[in-house]
Order: structure tokens, then sequence, then C-alpha cells
């Protein structure tokens, strides 16, 4: 029998099919990711006024069946769309690429509930201005971590010890290298990390959800975070993110 549930989502992303139907993914913070079918989407007024854009927050109600790929989206309605992310090309690249992040990362994972959260935070934000490519490193960060890819960054992780100075980060080894150990990992393409831009990673990872806002990577930080994490990302799914290829084309000053 189907279940109908009633929750907060965030909206990750939609697909026309049919003459007019829509299939929609959305984050929750209780079930996660969830595919659903939006019958007659494009033309229903009433139902999904205005409610199934990318980016967007929305209480959904939608029923699941079990052995059933697609769930069935009974309705939305729109609770925050944060216009002002679309207003700024840097603001919304940054919550594109953390969306679809979300998209292709998260799985079964225990941290929904502060995963959904980081996300909504992020969108807030960007909303009211903050910096986009330094809250994009923060969260971006943080959403790995909580999806269960987080890097790890305080030690070696082929001797076991904290770097003081300069460390090289390693996607094959999910984490970062001392300068001891670079040469037993040859034929990898390491990435640089200056020693302000780690302790800056680990905040964005301890900071209380709340305080993260305060949080500021500059330039040389920015550079050095989403160089490597796209250097990451691509060894995991083996492939690009779409919108973290598009970041190199964003005008960010």
């Amino acid at each position: 029998m189907a279940s109908l549930i009633k929750t907060l989502a965030l909206i990750l992303k939609t697909r026309d099919i049919g003459e007019a139907d829509r299939v929609v993914v959305f984050l929750t913070p209780a079930a996660g990711q969830v595919t659903a079918l939006a019958k007659h989407a494009r033309k229903s007024r009433r139902r999904y006024l205005n409610c199934l854009e990318p980016c967007s927050l929305v209480q959904v109600l939608y029923r699941e069946k079990p052995q059933q790929e697609l769930a069935y989206l009974e309705s939305g309605e729109l609770v925050e769309a944060f216009p002002e992310v679309r207003q700024k090309l840097t603001s919304l690249a940054a919550a594109a690429c953390l969306s679809e992040s979300a998209l292709e990362l998260v799985g079964a994972t225990d941290n929904l509930e502060e995963l959904f959260a980081a996300l909504q935070s992020a969108l807030r934000l960007l909303a009211a201005g903050l910096p986009s490519r330094s809250l994009l490193c923060s969260h971006l960060v943080r959403v790995l971590a909580l999806g269960g890819y987080g890097p790890r960054w305080q030690a070696c992780q082929i001797c076991g010890q904290t770097p003081a100075g300069l460390a090289w980060f390693s996607p094959q080894q999910g984490g970062i290298l001392c300068p001891n150990c670079l040469n037993q990992n040859r034929g990898e393409r390491l990435y640089l990390l200056h020693p302000g831009t780690r302790k800056l990673v680990l905040a964005a990872l301890n900071l209380p959800l709340q305080n993260l806002a305060r949080l500021r990577f500059p330039a040389l930080a920015q550079t050095e975070t989403l160089t490597l994490l796209r250097g990451f990302i691509r060894f995991i799914l083996g492939k690009d993110l779409n919108t973290l290829a598009f970041l190199d084309k964003v005008d960010w000053s």
C-alpha cells in the first residue's frame, strides 16, 4: 500500500517528460533524496504553483509504493523561493554547485537532517548577499562530509604525522600527505594546500552551522579548496560535476 508523506523538501533537479509531466528530484530531512513524478505539472496551477524550480524550499506531499522506482508527487506548496539567488550569476552558480553535489553524492547517510539544514542555510545566506565563492567553499566541504565523502584533513594518510606547514591533497588517498611522503605517491596529481587553507577547511567542518556564515575564505584559499575538491569529486564519480566545471567561467570579482 502506498504511504502518503508530507515534508519540507529542497528541489534539486527537474526534467520534463511527455507533454505535461515532470520528474522532480528533491531532498528531504528524513528520507533523503526522492525522485517523484509530478503528473500534469506543467499545466496544473493549483497543485504545483511556482514551486518546482531548483533551489526552492517546498512543502511537498508525495506517495511511495514498494518496489516502484518513482514516487508520486501529489502537490507542492512554495515555502521559500530565494529569488535573490537567481539575480546574480555568482550566487546562482554557488547554489547550483551545492545542489548538484547533493544530487550526485548523497545517498544513504545518518546525517540527513544536518545535511538538509546545511543546504537550506547556504541558500538563505546566498540570498542575503554573503560572498558566494567563500560560502561555496565552506558549505561544499560540509556537504561532502555529511554525505559520507569527507576527506581526511588532519594527518598524513601515509605516515600519520600532522604537517606543520605545507601539505598536499591526494584524491586517491582521500586526504592530505606531508612533504616527507610525497615520493611514495607518484603518478597521481596532488593539490597544494597551505596551512591557512587547511585551518579554514577544518573550521568549516567543526564550527556550529549558525556560525559558518562568519567564516571567510580569502582568494587563495578559495582557489585551493575548490580546485582540490573538484579533483576529489572527479576521482569519486569518474566525471566532473557540470557546475564545478562551470565555476571557471564565472567572474567572481
